[in-house]
């Protein structure tokens, strides 16, 4: 679909996965400006026709400076954010190291800052005035919500309970805005690996997701499609947390 001045604006941060490339695919198709911003450059991202910026780990003035020319060259602040985390971090709690917990923490850290940063920028080139419908999204994985045997994970599941916790705080402070805010708890996607036995026994649709799949809801919680939809926590995990 071709992009209007009148078209809507995705900026999306944090992990480049399958499922961040099957959103941009997706939000590009529906007519939505997209924008990456991450560690690295993207090749794949940009071929879908997202603008990727390379910005360092943990560094929120640099992503002000980049929503401010965002809103400066598409005339319109980003009416979308999505912060994906990607926790690959299994380590016994008797052996968790404190550099090992601090950086698993930081993603937490990087996701508030982001979506800071981009209310921030809804709200400057508003006035203050409320925005109408803007939205916040953060994308958590759903087998570090709960504890699992076989599957050591406790700074991952100390920070989803964070992610948890913000999301809702952040949409009572935020809705007054005109501001959703709202978690995705993504199960075992296809091509990310085996799950463990243990959890591939607890999907009651007996199958991975797409990222396809992940990307729709993802969709459909910043579109206006979901616009009485705020500080939830979504699944989209097969029945994973269900069990």
């Amino acid at each position: 679909m071709t992009e209007c001045q009148d078209s809507p604006g995705l900026v999306i941060a944090g992990a480049a996965d399958a499922v961040v490339t099957a959103l941009v695919a997706l939000a590009v198709e529906r007519g939505w400006r997209v924008a990456y911003l991450g560690h690295a450059a993207e090749p794949e991202l940009a071929a879908l026709g997202a603008q990727c910026h390379v910005l360092p780990p943990g560094d929120p003035d640099g992503v002000e400076s980049v929503l401010s020319q965002l809103s400066s060259q598409w005339r319109r602040a980003p009416d979308a954010l999505v912060y994906a985390t990607q926790i690959d971090h299994a380590v016994a709690a008797v052996t968790e190291s404190v550099a090992g917990w601090r950086e698993v923490q930081r993603q937490l850290g990087a996701a508030f800052l982001f979506a800071q940063a981009g209310v921030r920028e809804m709200l400057r080139l508003r006035g203050g005035a409320p925005v109408d419908d803007g939205a916040v999204l953060f994308l958590g994985d759903a087998s570090a919500s709960r504890g699992i045997a076989g599957l050591p994970r406790v700074s991952p599941g100390a920070a989803a309970a964070g992610l948890a916790g913000m999301t809702r705080q952040l949409a009572v402070e935020w809705g007054p805005y005109g501001v959703r805010v709202n978690l995705l708890r993504v199960g075992h996607v296809a091509g990310d690996g085996q799950p463990p036995a243990s959890v591939t026994q607890r999907l009651p649709l007996g199958r991975a997701g797409t990222p396809e799949e992940i990307a729709a809801a993802c969709y459909y919680l910043i579109s206006r499609s979901s616009s009485y939809i705020t500080g939830v926590a979504l699944a989209a995990d097969g029945g994973f947390l269900a069990t």
